[in-house]
């Protein structure tokens, strides 16, 4: 399932580099989207590429530039992300350190 950008009219899974926001369950990757969605911040719900490994299998695709108010949405509605990683396809993803 791809999410087109309304700004870029491409899909974001297009967009590199960017990070790769990854749960520990699945109910927090569902709250994640759904609360992104409430306020209106671009991100992709997509399958953890095969290259990272996650408990639950989902992840939440955002470009860097969103990076520090998904953080302060997270830390509101109590949203906990295991592990955070720039990733662009093909190459090695690197932990994405605050």
């Amino acid at each position: 399932m791809e999410v087109i950008s309304q700004q870029l009219k491409i899909p974001i899974d297009k967009v590199s580099p960017k990070i790769l926001i990854l749960f520990s369950s699945y109910y927090f990757a569902d709250k994640a989207d759904k609360t992104l969605g409430q306020y209106t911040v671009p991100h992709q719900l997509m399958p953890v590429p095969p290259e990272l490994s996650s408990a639950c299998g989902l992840s939440i695709g955002i470009k860097e530039e969103y990076i520090e108010e998904v953080l302060r949405i997270f830390e509101v509605e109590k949203i906990t992300p295991s592990h955070m990683y720039y990733y662009e396809k093909g190459k090695e993803p690197i932990e994405y350190k605050q």
